[in-house]
């Protein structure tokens, strides 16, 4: 028996440490409709939220995406069974993307999927990653997808994502000696170097793609991690006809390898992720801590009762699932709408507006403080990373997931820019004594821009915690 390796205790705590810069003015700017940033993003499929539990959060939709073969069976027939004799638990979850099932395995505390991932995503392009080796769909069905760090980073299910090397390393403790050897499927694809595969995770040879050349297919695996080195480099993880698991700290970020994902929202242990319900008409909703400040990690949905409150971008309730519903000032405020057109004279505190019960609507501070804990680079740390971005999307390693929502915004024409910023509200009214103008945030490329948004004009928001 060799249960010693089930309780190792996790080491995966992941360094944020950053210097601090915040790109908002004192000052502010006008409405984002009025200035000339950022490009037309293209918009494209989002999986479900789902939290760290299991639950699903207030109604994020997805579509049905087909993958190479035309199809959604499972990906990449798995060698070994998943008939553990030392892993603590298996099974199998459906990624809501595009339909296809995978099988996972707990080792130790950590519960990682025992194939690799074969999630086909369109909207990135031809010459990116999502490439079959040899561009044949048969080596998908086996040894999963071929993919860029850009894509890898984001390309993960939701609730669930590309491991930091001290999450690898976590397993490898696990495992113990000769950790590839017990990692390893024990198939014939890996000819006379075959694993035992006593933990289930199946680990196969995909081999990779160094720029146009197919390379090493039945003689290495070689996996992404999170983990960077630098902005063109980061470590991978190697399994060859050895018994171990090799590290290579320097390998380019634009070749393409196999994903493994491991059940959680983010690599960075620093994210305290949660959920709660809004009681008012039972939507769930995903929380982070980021400093000391706890977020929705999610746009506000509540349509309150009849009528209904604040807009779906272009009146389409799909767009509500996925981002959230659009407010002016006065209904996010949940004050008369008179205020849209003079001084409340007293929104510098805090105020509950639409916000569920123990949450409220944030002031210009508590953004700023936000930002200031996000430090440089702010927008791009606090974007999702999905494909709604396109190929502006974010890093999200706090895990605010914001998302490009666009407005409601009479001066272009009615609803703009979805798929191309996100517009957020605060509670703070023009400093510069604007009756009809109140502060907001907009993330649309790198930073976190502020302006005097007009408060008839409809953003998102986003609630903090009392």
């Amino acid at each position: 028996m060799i249960t010693q390796y089930h309780k190792i205790a996790l080491a995966a705590a992941f360094g944020l440490a950053l210097a601090f810069t915040i790109s908002c003015h004192d000052g502010g700017n006008d409405d984002p409709g009025t200035s000339s940033t950022g490009g037309v993003a293209s918009g494209g499929s989002s999986s479900s939220v789902t939290n760290g539990a299991g639950g699903s959060s207030s109604g994020r939709s997805s579509s049905s995406v087909t993958n190479g073969t035309g199809g959604s069976s499972s990906s990449g027939r798995s060698s070994s069974s998943v008939n553990i004799s030392v892993g603590d638990s298996s099974g199998t979850f459906k990624d809501n993307r595009d339909g296809q099932t995978y099988k996972w395995v707990k080792i130790g505390e950590q519960k990682w999927m025992a194939q690799n991932l074969n999630y086909f995503e369109p909207w990135v392009g031809p010459t990116r990653g999502n490439k079959c080796y040899d561009n044949k769909d048969a080596n998908c069905e086996i040894y999963g997808r071929l993919y860029e760090w850009d894509d890898a980073i984001r390309i993960c299910p939701d609730g669930w994502h590309l491991p930091a090397k001290a999450e690898w390393d976590a397993l490898i403790r696990a495992a113990g000696s000769d950790a590839g050897k017990k990692l390893k499927s024990a198939s014939n694809e890996w000819g006379n170097g075959a694993g035992t595969d006593i933990y289930g995770f199946g680990a196969l040879p995909g081999g990779y793609l160094d720029g146009s050349q197919f390379r090493n297919l039945n003689i290495e695996g070689i996996w992404r991690v999170s983990t960077e080195s630098s902005n063109t480099v980061s470590p991978i993880k190697i399994m060859n006809s050895g018994n171990g698991v090799n590290e290579d700290n320097s390998s380019s970020k634009t070749r393409q390898f196999s994903v493994r994902c491991v059940e959680g929202y983010s690599s960075s242990s620093a994210i305290a992720y949660g959920e709660f319900t809004d009681n008012r008409d039972n939507q769930k909703y995903v929380t982070v801590k980021i400093g000391a400040q706890t977020w929705m990690a999610q746009d506000l949905n509540y349509a309150g009762t009849t009528p209904q409150i604040g807009s779906c971008y272009d009146n389409k309730t799909e767009n509500c699932n996925i981002y959230g519903r659009l407010y002016d000032w006065a209904t996010a405020m949940n004050i008369s709408k008179d205020y849209n057109s003079t001084r409340l004279n007293s929104s510098s505190g805090q105020h509950k507006g639409i916000c569920p019960d123990g949450w409220h609507l944030p002031t210009r501070a508590e953004w700023d403080a936000l930002i200031s804990s996000v430090g440089e680079s702010a927008g791009k740390k606090l974007k999702a990373r999905s494909s709604e971005w396109g190929d502006n999307y974010g890093t999200d390693i706090y895990g605010f997931r914001g998302l490009p929502g666009g407005s409601d915004d009479y001066d272009l024409g009615g609803f703009a820019n979805l798929n191309i910023g996100g517009n957020w509200w605060t509670s703070t009214e023009s400093l510069r004594g604007d009756l009809d103008r109140s502060h907001m945030k907009s993330i649309v490329n790198v930073n976190v821009d502020e302006y005097y948004g007009t408060k008839a004009k409809q953003y998102s928001v986003r609630c903090i915690k009392d």
